[in-house]
């Protein structure tokens, strides 16, 4: 059992000499989040800027340092984060504060462009690992998808788009939803909803705010499967999967890869219904902080009208305030 006055939290700033700070009594601020469709964990902190040994705040946390969040919950102190620093801002004022921003190592696959060919048949597992491996990101686990994909070829993306892209793909060939996320500087490549502990969250417990809101703006019933154009332009139609048409016809047309079998668009348009099929619904809980929680997480809630298991889409960590807030979906 987790008492939650007793979770502690430690800002740690690492110089280009290697030697540690700990930051905790220069820390008027410390949060971190994870978003839909990103990969990297992004940090703020606000410290105020005072000399540490004759050496101001602002020097030390140069562009390109390593900063580290730590935990303790009463189970011992744990990382939770680690990354770069990317920006800092620091306006004089009779505050003195500094705000910085840094991320983990999967930022370096966001920024950065890449051209990228992988022939029909290369497995997904392959793909994902060579884009790290030529990105000097190290894996420690991979658990993900094991499947052939169609040829792939990459102009001018970002490597986090390519390594969503076959993650995508691979789900949509039936291979089920899984995480990238960076723990200890180490990439996991995961099965969403893999953590062996599962947190309760209810109404009269340790859930202070719930939102749910549901629409049909971007809702897709018809799926329109049409193949390779021939010599006048025109796509044959060879395919029609339906959804749920009791909302009206909202197609989507899926053009068949020329190297992809019917079967496997006909499961690619079943995907897309599932995912965009149904209404859609954005729903968020606010609770106190568990800091290990993350995007990915299976959770149990009973407050509001949000009752089972969810999975955490996004979640926002604020440690000054002690809560969270969790994007979740059923």
């Amino acid at each position: 059992m987790i008492d939650l006055k007793d979770i502690s939290y430690e800002f740690v700033l690492l110089n280009s000499q290697g030697r540690k700070y700990m930051m905790a009594e220069l820390q008027q601020a410390l949060s971190w989040e994870e978003n839909p469709g990103e990969l990297a964990v992004r940090m703020q902190a606000t410290l105020h800027n005072i000399a540490v040994e004759g050496t101001y705040i602002t020097q030390l946390a140069a562009l390109g340092s390593k900063v580290f969040i730590t935990s303790n919950w009463g189970t011992g102190t744990e990382e939770i984060f680690q990354g770069t620093i990317f920006n800092w801002d620091y306006r004089s004022s009779a505050k003195k504060d500094l705000n910085i921003t840094a991320y983990d190592n999967l930022i370096y696959l966001r920024k950065s462009d890449d051209n990228r060919y992988y022939s029909a048949g290369t497995s997904s597992k392959s793909i994902i690992l060579d884009i790290f491996e030529d990105w000097g990101v190290p894996v420690a686990k991979y658990e993900g998808p094991d499947i052939a994909m169609a040829k792939k070829v990459f102009k001018s993306q970002t490597l986090a788009a390519m390594v969503l892209e076959v993650l995508d793909d691979a789900k949509k060939k039936g291979a089920g939803k899984f995480i990238v996320r960076s723990s200890n500087g180490k990439v996991e490549i995961i099965p969403r909803g893999s953590n062996r502990l599962v947190y309760h969250f209810a109404a009269d417990n340790n859930t202070i705010v719930t939102s749910d809101r549901q629409d049909i703006e971007d809702l897709v019933t018809r799926v329109k499967i049409v193949g390779a154009e021939d010599s006048e332009g025109r796509s044959p139609v060879e395919a029609i999967v339906d959804g749920r048409t009791e909302f009206g016809v909202l197609q989507r047309i899926f053009h068949r890869e020329q190297d992809d079998t019917l079967a496997s668009a006909k499961s690619s348009a079943k995907d897309i219904l599932d995912e965009q099929g149904k209404p859609r619904r954005a729903t968020s809980i606010q609770a106190p902080d568990l800091p290990f929680l993350r995007k990915g997480d299976k959770i149990y809630v009973n407050a509001g009208n949000l009752y089972g298991y969810y999975y955490i889409t996004g979640i926002q960590h604020d440690a000054t305030a002690r809560t969270m807030t969790m994007e979740v979906e059923p």
